[in-house]
C-alpha cells in the first residue's frame, strides 16, 4: 500500500467502559465502537459510537463517515480539530461478521468500485494495525471513570457503576479529540517516527483523485447507496416501518396491488425514508402525520424496550412518539436545572475565592476527563504483517 485510501482495515469493539444515560445519570451499558483506518498512513478515516451491537447500519454510517467531509459532524460534536482525512477507499479489508457481507454493503461497494476482502477465518493477525489501535485506544479509555477494564478481575474494586460519568455523546467527542488530536499527532514507530498526520500530507492525502465531488447531491447519493435496506409491501395507509406510517402520493395507486418495494433508512433521521424506482433513483417519503418531529433508530428502539418493560403490550406509533416527546422534554428540562446548578456553583466559588485569595495562592484547575490517563501512548506497537502489506 502506497498510497492513501488503497487498503482500509474496519473492525468492531466494545468499549471498556460504562455511559449513562443523559437524564438519569445511570449506567446504561458499553457502547460499541466502530473504526476504519488507513493503511498506509495508519489514519483513523473513521469512526462511530453506538450503543447498538453492530450491523447493517453500523457499517454504512461509518462508511459515510470515510467517504464525506467531517466538518458538520465534528461542529454538531463541539470539537475543534483539523481532520481531512477521508475519500472512498480502494479496498475495505474486514473480518466475516454478518453485516459485512450485507446486501447494502455488496451494493454500495460494487457502485462505488470498492473491492471487499475478508479476512481468513481464524487468523485474527490479518488485521493488525487495527486490532493494535483498539488495544491502545482502550488503554487510553482505562484512565476514564466508568472504566471496567479489560478483565473481569478486580471489577468489584473498581466499581464501574459507581464512577460511570461520561454519557454517550461526551464518550464520542472524547474520542474525537483523543484520535484527531493526540494520535493523528503522535510520532508512529510502524512509519519510522512520522506522525499519522504527517505521512497523510507526505502521501498528498489532499490531492486524492478518490473523493467524492464537493457537491450535496453526489455526497447524499452515496449515503443512499450504503444505508440499510428492508423490505414492506404498501397498505391501504401506507407503509409501516419501526412502527412508524409513512406516506407518499404515489402509494394511492401502488397500495391498489399492495406493491412490495425496498425501502432505504438513516439511522440517525427516521423522518424520511428513500424508496427505489427501477431506472429512476429513488424517491423520498415522509412521516405520514408531520407533525411528528425527526427521531432515530436508537431512540425509537430504546423507548420501544422501555414500554415493553413498562408491561405494554401493543406498540403503537402515537404511544412512541409520546414516550420520546416525554423524554425529551425532561431532559431538556434536566439540562436546564444543571445549567442553573452549575452558575450557582460557579457563583459561589468565585465569591469564596474573592474572599481566601492570596497573591502566593495558586488556582488549581479540576481534572477533566480529557487529563485523567498518562501523556505517554504508543500507539505503534509492532504488529505482524498480513498478505495484503505486501502488494
Amino acid at each position: 500500500m502506497r498510497h492513501p485510501l488503497d487498503v482500509v482495515q474496519v473492525d468492531h469493539t466494545q468499549a471498556d467502559i460504562l455511559v449513562v444515560d443523559t437524564l438519569s445519570r445511570r449506567p446504561i451499558g458499553r457502547p460499541w465502537l466502530s473504526l476504519a483506518i488507513d493503511v498506509a498512513t495508519r489514519c483513523v478515516v473513521g469512526f462511530y459510537v453506538s450503543m447498538d451491537r453492530p450491523g447493517a447500519a453500523t457499517v454504512a454510517l461509518l462508511l459515510t463517515r470515510v467517504a464525506l467531509p467531517k466538518d458538520a459532524w465534528l461542529d454538531k460534536l463541539g470539537v475543534q480539530v483539523e481532520w481531512p482525512m477521508r475519500g472512498v477507499p480502494k479496498v475495505l479489508h474486514l473480518d466475516n461478521a454478518a453485516e459485512f457481507k450485507s446486501r447494502a454493503l455488496r451494493s454500495g461497494c460494487s457502485e462505488y468500485g470498492i473491492e471487499l476482502m475478508y479476512r481468513p477465518v481464524g487468523r485474527p493477525h490479518y488485521g493488525g494495525h487495527i486490532e493494535r489501535l483498539n488495544r491502545t485506544l482502550m488503554e487510553r479509555v482505562h484512565g476514564l471513570p466508568g472504566t471496567t477494564g479489560s478483565s473481569p478481575k478486580g471489577r468489584k474494586r473498581r466499581a464501574p457503576e459507581k464512577q460511570a460519568a461520561l454519557t454517550l455523546p461526551d464518550f464520542e467527542q472524547w474520542l474525537a479529540l483523543e484520535i484527531g488530536q493526540r494520535y493523528h499527532n503522535s510520532a508512529h514507530r510502524g512509519l519510522h517516527g512520522a506522525t499519522p498526520a504527517s505521512m497523510w500530507n507526505t502521501l498528498d492525502g489532499a490531492a486524492l483523485t478518490s473523493r467524492l465531488p464537493a457537491t450535496p447531491e453526489a455526497q447524499w447519493q452515496f449515503l443512499l447507496q450504503f444505508l440499510p435496506v428492508a423490505r414492506r409491501t404498501i397498505q391501504a395507509d401506507g407503509l409501516t416501518l419501526f412502527y412508524i406510517r409513512y406516506w407518499h402520493p404515489i402509494f394511492s395507486a401502488w397500495r391498489l396491488d399492495r406493491r412490495t418495494v425496498l425501502v432505504r433508512y438513516h439511522p440517525e433521521d427516521l423522518s424520511r425514508i428513500f424508496i427505489s424506482m427501477p431506472g429512476k433513483g429513488f424517491i423520498e417519503v415522509r412521516f405520514a402525520d408531520l407533525r411528528h418531529p425527526a427521531i432515530s433508530l436508537w431512540e425509537q428502539r430504546s423507548v420501544v424496550r422501555h414500554l415493553r418493560d413498562q408491561g405494554h403490550k401493543l406498540i403503537s406509533e402515537a404511544i412512541v412518539f409520546r414516550a420520546i416527546e416525554e423524554q425529551r422534554r425532561l431532559v431538556a428540562q434536566s439540562q436546564r436545572s444543571a445549567r442553573s446548578a452549575k452558575r450557582r456553583e460557579s457563583s459561589t466559588e468565585r465569591r469564596a475565592s474573592r474572599k481566601t485569595s492570596h497573591p502566593d495562592s495558586v488556582a488549581s484547575e479540576p481534572p477533566s476527563a480529557s487529563n485523567l490517563q498518562p501523556e505517554s501512548v504508543d500507539y505503534s506497537k509492532p504488529a505482524p504483517a498480513y498478505d495484503v502489506e505486501q502488494w
